[in-house]
């Protein structure tokens, strides 16, 4: 079964929890990402500022082409401040993300998170979630 991480990087660095957008830098960025593995599809978005991130269960059945789904989406709601997207799918999970990554030169660094869902961040970072929608 094909692994798939689709990964946005944005030009803005922002907070949640603080409601604050600010220029991104080279290091630190904020991003929109979809992963899908075993019949299970997720979006996250992450928060560079605090480093915080926020993971959405989709219903599968709504999803027909993930890709589609995610550019569409992406480009319709941050398309003002998008910068660059890959397109990972793996047939040798997550190490064949790794690999990916590694090949488009940026770091390899996933976040496996309890709900089975994950994410890239940089390396050397420490994304969790710390805040929530609404909240």
């Amino acid at each position: 079964m094909t692994t798939q991480l689709i990964l946005f990087r944005l030009s803005i660095r922002s907070s949640y929890a603080a409601d604050t957008e600010e220029e991104a830098t080279e290091d630190s960025f904020d991003t929109i990402q979809f992963f899908s593995h075993e019949g299970a599809v997720w979006r996250i978005k992450t928060f560079a500022i605090d480093q915080d991130v926020h993971v959405w269960s989709m219903d599968v059945s709504e999803v027909d082409d993930l890709v589609e789904l995610a550019v569409g989406n992406t480009e319709s709601n941050y398309g003002d401040v998008l910068e660059e997207g890959y397109i990972l799918n793996s047939e040798t999970g997550l190490e064949g993300l790794r690999e990916q990554l590694a090949e488009r030169d940026l770091d390899t660094h996933l976040n496996e998170t309890s709900v089975g869902a994950v994410f890239w961040t940089p390396a050397g970072t420490s994304y969790k979630s710390k805040s929530r929608p609404g909240n």
